[in-house]
């Protein structure tokens, strides 16, 4: 164990406190193949989760967001100035809030992936809202696996997740409900589909084979989730009485005027989803 006088040791005991999931478990490889002892803490361990935060330099918690509070208040008196308190939360403000009550350097962090064999090239978003002496160690981990690393506020953070996770997991959720509710075959969809729009079935499939209990915490613990969602569909709304008109001019020019918004980018996504496509096809033909 290290106090706030010492340099940050080269081989540092990480706690992670749920880490006997698949991304604790992801994280426990990482830190353990760069030389750390990594001690892990669940509800079935022999560890506790007050031994471990007493023991280790770096805490991370990897539970539930909506369980991140209760679990800062249960290892706040075990924890001390100089040590580093994190989490792998996909919301922000509040957990941070809840680390801030501690003694602990704090910095949020969100690795925004799931689990996988090998994480390079995926993005990592740290709050460095009391980083102490271990900004630049966290954000060497990352990167030093091949992650992107971005800093930004709790609050800059949960802004562009109600747009990167809560709408577009929103807009997911309700396409397979109305799949559903309209009994639409999806079987002869996908055989009629062009290569672009099974890529789309299969996005929404892949986050809707994933976990209720994670994306439903996901689209109720932002608050920012619910204004964009309820702007969602007041647009979704407006172009639906176009096409109930059949105002072609009026969707057209919707159309144009979003398509203007999206500027450089969508030549940009045209490119890369002509590579996903070119990489889709010989995977069909051989299926």
């Amino acid at each position: 164990m290290t106090d706030h006088a010492q340099v940050i040791p080269e081989n540092a005991v990480i706690g992670l406190i749920g880490g006997r999931g698949r991304m604790g478990q992801m994280f426990q490889r990482l830190f353990e193949a760069d030389g750390h002892q990594v001690l892990v803490a669940g509800r079935s361990t022999e560890l506790t989760y007050e031994a471990l935060a007493e023991q280790a330099d770096v805490v991370i918690l990897s539970v539930p967001v909506n369980d991140t509070p209760a679990m800062v208040n249960r290892i706040s008196s075990h924890l001390r100035p100089g040590q580093l308190l994190s989490d792998f939360t996909s919301i922000k403000r509040e957990p941070v809030e809840a680390m801030l009550t501690t003694p602990a350097d704090v910095i949020g962090c969100h690795p925004v992936f799931g689990p996988m064999q090998d994480p390079s090239e995926q993005n990592v978003v740290l709050c460095p809202v009391r980083p102490g002496r271990w900004l630049e160690w966290y954000e060497g981990f990352f990167t030093r696996h091949g992650m992107k690393v971005l800093q930004l506020t709790p609050e800059e953070h949960d802004e562009a997740m109600a747009f990167i996770q809560g709408l577009t997991h929103f807009l997911n959720i309700s396409f397979a409900r109305t799949l559903q509710t309209r009994s639409a075959d999806l079987q002869r969809l996908l055989s009629v589909c062009s290569p672009v729009y099974r890529l789309f079935f299969s996005v929404l499939s892949r986050i809707l084979s994933g976990s209720s209990e994670l994306y439903g915490q996901i689209q109720t613990s932002n608050p920012g989730n619910v204004p964009v969602a309820e702007e969602f569909l007041a647009n979704g709304q407006e172009l639906l009485e176009l096409v109930k008109r059949k105002d072609i001019e009026g969707v057209n020019e919707i159309f144009d005027s979003a398509a203007e918004y999206l500027g450089a980018y969508k030549q940009q996504a045209r490119d890369e989803s002509d590579y996903l496509i070119e990489q889709l096809i010989p995977f069909l033909r051989n299926r």
